[in-house]
Parts: C-alpha cells; sequence; structure tokens
C-alpha cells in the first residue's frame, strides 16, 4: 500500500472519528433535551464552538473514550469545525424562523442544506449561512442585521441547538414537498427574484422555492 493510499485511509478514519464523536455527544444532548440549560450569552464569533450545558452529567464518563481525539490535533479541529457548524445551523433556525415552530425550522434548514449540496454557496453550513456577511449583503437577514446582539429567548434557543443537532446526526428525514428548496422569503413580501424560481411550498410564515426545471426540447 502506498504512503499517499495511508494517509488518505487515516484522513478518513479522522474524519469517521470525528463524525462519531459529534453524534455522541449531540446525541446525549438530544437525550438530555428536557435538562438542557443554555446560559444567555452575548454575540460571538459564529465559528465558536457550541457550549451546551447538560444536566445530569451521567453521561460524560461515557465520552472519555473519546479523549484520545485531543492527541490529534487534525481530528481534533475537525471536531471544533463540526460544532461550530451545529452553531451556524441552529443561529439560522433561530433567527429566521424561531416563531414558525419545528415544521418552520427544518424547512429553513432544508434551504442550507441544499445550498451547500449545491456548491455555490460555500463549502461549510458556516460557509451558506454567513455568504456576504460583512461584505455586499446577508443572504440570511438576521446576518446583518443587527439579531445576534439582542438577548436569545433560552427556550427557543435550546430548542433551535437540540433540532439542529437532530438534523445533524439524521435522526430526521427530509421534510416532504420541500426537497430541492434554495431560497425562501417572508409571506408578506414579493421580492423581484421570486418570478425566476418555482414555487414549491408554504411552511408557516415563509413561502419556499427551488430553480425552475428546464424543458427538455421537443420530441
Amino acid at each position: 500500500m502506498t504512503k499517499e493510499r495511508l494517509e488518505r485511509l487515516s484522513a478518513a478514519a479522522g474524519r469517521l472519528l470525528a463524525w462519531t464523536s459529534l453524534a455522541m455527544i449531540l446525541c446525549f444532548g438530544v437525550a438530555a433535551a428536557s435538562a438542557i440549560t443554555v446560559k444567555s450569552q452575548p454575540p460571538v464569533d459564529p465559528a465558536s464552538p457550541v457550549r451546551i450545558a447538560l444536566k445530569p452529567l451521567d453521561f460524560v464518563p461515557l465520552l472519555r473514550g473519546t479523549a484520545a481525539i485531543e492527541q490529534n490535533d487534525g481530528t481534533a479541529e475537525a471536531v471544533h469545525g463540526l460544532l461550530a457548524e451545529h452553531r451556524c445551523l441552529a443561529q439560522v433556525m433561530y433567527y429566521e424562523a424561531r416563531g414558525e415552530g419545528e415544521q418552520g425550522e427544518r424547512a429553513v434548514a432544508e434551504v442550507v442544506f441544499d445550498r451547500l449540496a449545491q456548491g455555490t454557496h460555500g463549502d461549510t453550513l458556516c460557509d451558506v449561512v454567513f455568504e456576504g456577511a460583512g461584505k455586499t449583503f446577508c443572504q440570511f437577514t438576521f446576518a446583518c442585521d443587527g439579531s445576534m446582539r439582542r438577548t436569545k429567548e433560552p427556550e427557543a434557543w435550546r430548542a433551535a441547538q437540540v433540532l439542529a443537532a437532530r438534523l445533524m446526526v439524521g435522526e430526521l428525514s427530509q421534510l416532504n414537498g420541500i426537497k430541492g428548496a434554495t431560497n425562501y422569503h417572508a409571506a408578506y413580501v414579493h421580492p423581484y427574484w421570486a418570478q425566476h424560481f418555482e414555487k414549491i411550498a408554504k411552511i408557516g410564515n415563509h413561502i419556499f422555492y427551488k430553480a425552475k426545471t428546464l424543458s427538455g426540447p421537443p420530441g
């Protein structure tokens, strides 16, 4: 086996271990959702990792095996990055749809995932969520309008974090009728760009769109 192939296998194993660790951490958070407490925090760098306090802490000994991850700087960095991804996803769901219930928040998350899959909005969830922030304009309003400077509603923020965890570990399937959605707007506005997309769903107070399907040549 070549050195290059060994390096690729090692990197793949590291990523798998990172995902496994994230799944363990976030799944324990979901299992203890009723006991999650989230302290109000001032605005933070969107790349900073999520910190969720869980009570009781009986599950901590089960995570001791992950201490070895810290000995591998590359994998530890990957875990840190995945936790940052979790926070970005929770933020966009909270700020954009916290009043729309679980279905509304999941629909916003679907837009983020579909944009990520397109490959033209960034290479990570955080890239997609904060696209344009600090530059020209934001793809998601909350990233530019000062929303993050306001104190979060503890229960709504807790719910968004738990929902983001469930989505990231694959516990929840895709919402029906919203596959491929890459854009949305509040139902009370009429943006110019909507005519260029196909309307596919109205969930809560938001209308969702996907790219129009191009018709094939006549048979």
